[in-house]
């Protein structure tokens, strides 16, 4: 092993011993997160949940795309029914119209309801009105160009096998009340319609929703409610091992991500959010189907879902809500939660070592404040520097490899990760090393300390569901470097390596899953974030990484680092080619211009799939279509003229224009000629002050370009009532509704193929049809 190790070290065993030492707490810390398969005799002892069922059933409703009001929509809709009936329960179709809060979607939902009686249902002389219920939640819809197995068929299949279980077994305390929603995709429109119209919705007293964006990994809790206290308590007390961290929390919070969940969270319903996130190159695309769902994730979430529900269905969910905890997954010790008011107390105990620290570093050896002041702004410009030159990093190699933009997965390779980190590692010493110069080891690991003192601070502050990244890390390092102080051990001896290795230890455990988790969770495109998190941990690691480095060679771990993304390069050459993500091809009709395109979004047209487009093809905006007002009229299509059809587009009726006040109110009827499964619709050219569609109000505040959707348009078509200004300008106001199919419709020959418009094959393109119609908005009469 001389090739390692500097000629001359007197401590190369202990060194290599040290860097095994490292890698096995990172081994095992990202063994523990991965749900494992398994057998059938360990899975038939642990719970009833039944995989190979699960399998089937989620087979049966993957078979065909199905975006709600499709007709495999309707078809998954009628198996879930049956497969409810079959197991002794009374199912219902909760028909309803229903808008999302934000006014951005709307639609007719039908969502299956179904309720299983607790105890207290079943025993009149105990029963209560308030007694409340548990609610399971997934949705079975799909997005057009999925089958919807990760998202959301799997959990779907999860509830309905927790379903039959509790069926067979004793009735829980409480009610359970499972609802396979509607319409999420479009707008949460299924859980908002439950919300609002159905009376069940009073009797809810937890949530618990299932919602995927990934077919593998672990089932990660990412997102509990406000007062989550005891939520947390009963997840880690009914799951073994559950996987989650407050830090997501309070990451989530920050981002416009909604599920159901987000409906029932601002009214206030108590309740835990899960989710798979590995493999996004299924999530929305046609490799989201069932054989590509990993079987250990599938059974994992299974025997959570039942777990949960047993957990939560005995508890008195009156009593739910209490304080917020800070929470973390530690592997072999579970989920450790703690109030998050105990957060700022810590901070401050951590100070109060990480001082003592000081203090006795200081009267050992020549430590300036300057020099330590320095050494803090030393650290955050190291880390600035690390993750701009990952993230430029990838960049070019984006440049080197344009098809690497279709890449969306990290977690095809992670050599590509592990090479980066280690360059940063390299890149990190090498700079402690040359600064070495002016300042000790001693005045820069208390550099780095001091910043991560004040982000423990300000964490505990202002997010404390993050505090817990800074606090543990560094109480466990701090007491290291003080058996260092205190006990004065030797800086060349093997005791001192083996000390800052078992401070250090704890951090590595900790932030190891939480680095690969950022990767996947934001892809390399953000590169840079996890690289960030990462070079914090190499702070308080220093003094450990300029004792080992006095005795390495760093150019054997550049090679490494290389040799690593090497392979990562030879490993995820292919993938592009194996996942394709296949080109959109739109047919687009505006009969009343007697217009026809053919559209693509390609940003490199690929000639050879949509041979629809000539030499001459054109990429540019196209307002005919898309008007001047909707985010897709900013998009720049490839445009070529098309084969006019008998395609017809939407009909728009003005029902009623009068003046209210200093409004002016119209009632416009719309309707779907073909039944179109989608229809966008967008107000041009006008400001609207308030609006509701089938009397559910839409918006209630001035809007201007104000665009939505109707999902499942009903056949009797809707009514839109808005207000306008009466002194409104009205030169360019219009409304402009966009029917949208995403196989072709009837009138072009329907899912059998096109009249006339030679499509190609849907294996290796996304097709999508849309019909265009206007209609002016008149200008008043002058009195």
């Amino acid at each position: 092993m001389h090739f390692l190790f500097k000629a001359g070290s007197q401590l190369s065993r202990t060194a290599l011993l040290l860097i095994l030492s490292i890698l096995l707490p990172i081994a095992f810390a990202l063994w523990s997160v991965q749900p494992r398969l398994l057998s059938s005799t360990e899975a038939k002892d642990a719970t009833p949940f039944s995989l190979a069922a699960a399998q089937t059933q989620l087979k049966q409703i993957t078979q065909e795309r199905h975006p709600a009001g499709s007709p495999g929509h309707a078809r998954v809709r009628d198996y879930l029914m049956a497969e409810l009936k079959a197991i002794g329960l009374e199912p219902q179709i909760q028909n309803t119209f229903a808008v999302f809060e934000k006014g951005k979607s709307s639609g007719q939902v039908q969502n299956i309801v179904v309720r299983l009686p607790g105890k207290s249902a079943q025993n009149t002389a105990t029963a209560t009105q308030d007694k409340k219920a548990l609610l399971l939640m997934a949705h079975y819809d799909a997005t057009p160009y999925s089958y919807g197995a990760g998202d959301d068929g799997v959990s779907v299949i999860s509830i309905l096998q927790a379903l039959r279980v509790l069926k067979q077994q004793a009735p829980l305390q409480n009610d359970v009340i499972a609802v396979f929603s509607d319409a999420e995709e479009v707008g949460l429109l299924g859980a908002s319609g439950f919300a609002a119209d159905h009376p069940w919705m009073k009797d809810v007293g937890m949530l618990l929703n299932f919602d995927n964006r990934g077919n593998d990994g672990p089932v990660l809790m990412f997102e509990p409610s406000v007062g989550n206290g005891k939520l947390i308590a009963g997840l880690a007390q009914a799951v073994g091992q559950p996987i989650s961290n407050s830090m997501m929390y309070e990451v989530y919070k920050a981002l416009p991500n909604d599920t159901d969940f987000t409906v029932f969270r601002k009214q206030g319903i108590p309740g835990l959010n899960f989710a798979l996130i590995q493999n996004l190159s299924s999530y929305h695309t046609r490799y989201d189907r069932s054989e590509l769902i990993n079987p250990a994730s599938q059974q994992q979430q299974g025997e959570m879902v039942l777990q949960l529900a047993r957990h939560f269905g005995n508890q008195d969910l009156n009593q739910l809500k209490g304080d917020d905890s800070v929470y973390f997954s530690f592997p072999l010790v579970g989920l450790i939660h703690y109030p998050a008011a105990y957060a700022l107390p810590l901070a401050a105990l951590i100070s109060a070592l990480v001082m003592l620290s000081f203090w006795i570093a200081a009267k050992r050896e020549s430590v300036r404040m300057l020099r330590t002041a320095a050494a803090v702004l030393l650290f955050l410009l190291v880390i600035v520097v690390l993750g701009f030159l990952s993230q430029r990093a990838w960049n070019l190699l984006l440049q080197l490899y344009p098809s690497y933009w279709t890449l969306i997965d990290p977690d095809t390779s992670h050599f590509y990760l592990s090479g980066i980190l280690l360059v940063s590692t390299l890149i990190f010493v090498a700079l402690y090393q040359f600064f070495s110069r002016w300042l000790s080891v001693t005045e820069m690991r208390f550099g780095a300390a001091l910043v991560w003192l004040i982000l423990l601070v300000f964490t505990s502050l202002r997010y404390p569901g993050a505090s817990f990244l800074f606090a543990w890390p560094l109480f466990f390092v701090t007491l290291s470097w003080l058996v260092l102080d205190v006990k004065a051990i030797a800086y060349e001896s093997a005791a001192y390596g083996w000390t800052l290795l078992a401070g250090f230890t704890f951090a590595l455990i900790l932030f190891a899953p939480l680095v690969l988790l950022f990767n996947i969770a934001l892809g390399f495109h953000s590169l840079g974030v996890p690289v960030v998190l990462f070079a914090l941990l190499l702070g308080i690691a220093l003094p450990l990484l300029m004792w080992l480095f006095q005795h390495l060679r760093m150019p054997v771990f550049l090679l490494t680092s290389f040799g690593l993304m090497a392979y990562a390069a030879y490993a995820t050459a292919a993938f592009h080619q194996s996942y394709p993500v296949a080109p959109q091809l739109i047919y687009a009709a505006v009969p009343h211009t007697s217009q026809y395109y053919w559209l693509t979004p390609q940003k490199h047209l690929n000639r050879e799939l949509l041979s629809q487009f000539s030499a001459k093809a054109e990429q540019k905006l196209v307002p005919d279509v898309f008007g001047r007002s909707s985010p897709r009229s900013e998009w720049k299509y490839w445009t070529e003229v098309a084969p006019a059809t008998a395609l017809a587009a939407p009909k728009m009726t003005i029902l009623s224009d009068q003046i209210v006040g200093e409004q002016r109110e119209l009632v416009v009827h719309i309707q779907s000629p073909e039944h179109a499964i989608s229809t966008r619709m967008g107000i041009e050219g006008v400001t609207v002050l308030k609006a509701s569609l089938q009397d559910k109000v839409m918006i209630e505040k001035s809007t201007e370009k104000w665009n939505f959707s109707i999902s499942a348009m009903p056949e009797a078509g809707v009514n839109l009532r808005f207000s306008i200004d009466k002194n409104a300008k009205l030169a360019e106001a219009k409304l402009r509704a966009m029917d949208a199919f995403y196989e072709p419709p009837a009138s072009l020959g329907g899912a059998s193929g096109a009249i006339g418009l030679n499509l190609p094959s849907a294996k290796s393109v996304d097709f999508l049809a849309l019909a265009v119609s206007t209609l002016d908005i008149p200008v008043l009469p002058a009195k």
